[in-house]
């Protein structure tokens, strides 16, 4: 079988554009937010918008627009989901040295302190992973330092302020931006740019690209199907191509979004996607967690505890992988309902 594909790399998630589609006003906004006098204290932001609507694109092709008088960072916050991890990053982005574990994080925070010497932009992306364990003492560090501006990034929280303690929200008090999903006409000149790079000439249907742009508003999950579509194109891309590879295109973008967590996560999910087809029942926390404990039992591994399953679903529910329901009253009292997050539905119609 002969691919269309010429360069994969187009096709990746991490494929950083050199044109940012429709996002003119938003970076018109980033450079009038950081447009300061350098000897001044530099301005804190919050970026948010839905999952796939290029956040990660925005800020580092922002970072690549300082002059050399300022240092950047970027830290993304699945990996680096504790204080002491990000803080790690962070210094070894600063001054090139590699810590490990053992010292305290007091000492990363006096080090980190030294190694500014000048104006310097922190991003930190995935923000809410960061929150669920000690984000909020880094942010409450983090703020108070001369000369740093903090851009943390968020696919879930409009405002962080319900997120952090008050002392760390009255020090952080950051500028808000919001990116709005992209329209199906943004999605596909995004994909059809994509694909132009990526594939040989009129290889791909351009109702194939529409079809994509129409279906989903999250580029990440658009780039996935294509890529999964070339591998099973004998010639030309169509419509009818992309529909037979929806579902696997799905969980390829499923395991890419879980290539930063343990195998535990992976068998969690897979637990929660085999219970989520039985017709008629309503899957809760306990049922997840005995098939969960059941498939370990097969496989021969060791269960994690049920409240680290429980921290687990909460991450899943962070990456717009599952939905949950809180149900309050009853025999049970407080239940948590849990279903798979339905990709077929047209996202440009929901409330993030």
């Amino acid at each position: 079988m002969n691919s269309p594909i010429e360069s994969a790399e187009p096709l990746s998630r991490t494929h950083l554009p050199a044109q940012l589609v429709d996002r003119e006003s938003e970076q018109e906004t980033l450079s009038e937010a950081f447009a300061v006098d350098m000897e001044t204290r530099l301005h804190h932001l919050h970026l948010y918008g839905p999952r796939g609507s290029g956040k990660t694109h925005l800020v580092k092709q922002f970072l690549t627009t300082f002059p050399s008088t300022v240092t950047t960072c970027f830290v993304a916050g699945r990996p680096y989901n504790t204080q002491y991890k990000v803080l790690e990053k962070l210094l070894q982005q600063l001054t090139g040295e590699r810590l490990g574990t053992g010292h305290h994080v007091s000492d990363l925070q006096r080090r980190i302190n030294d190694a500014i010497t000048i104006s310097t932009v922190i991003v930190l992306d995935d923000i809410e992973f960061v929150l669920l364990n000690d984000g909020d003492d880094l942010l409450y560090f983090l703020s108070r330092l001369d000369k740093v501006a903090v851009i943390t990034v968020s696919s879930n929280y409009r405002s962080l302020e319900s997120q952090l303690d008050a002392r760390t929200a009255s020090s952080f008090q950051p500028q808000v931006l919001t990116l709005n999903p992209y329209t199906p006409s943004e999605a596909q000149q995004i994909l059809a740019e994509r694909a132009r790079l990526a594939f040989k000439p009129q290889s791909i249907d351009r109702e194939a690209l529409s079809q994509i742009a129409r279906t989903t508003a999250n580029i990440a999950i658009g780039l996935a199907w294509l890529r999964m579509a070339a591998n099973q194109s004998h010639d030309v891309i169509t419509p009818d191509v992309v529909d037979a590879v929806k579902s696997t295109g799905y969980a390829e973008y499923v395991t890419e979004l879980l290539d930063d967590w343990t195998p535990h996560h992976r068998r969690l999910y897979e637990t929660i996607a085999l219970q989520d087809r039985k017709d008629g029942e309503e899957l809760v926390t306990g049922m997840v967690y005995d098939a969960y404990r059941d498939r370990c039992l097969d496989a021969g591994v060791p269960a994690l505890s049920e409240r680290r399953i429980s921290d687990f679903l909460v991450q899943l529910e962070l990456l717009d992988l599952i939905e949950t329901t809180y149900h309050y009253g009853g025999s049970k009292g407080k239940t948590r309902e849990i279903r798979l997050a339905d990709w077929t539905r047209d996202e440009r119609s929901e409330e993030s």
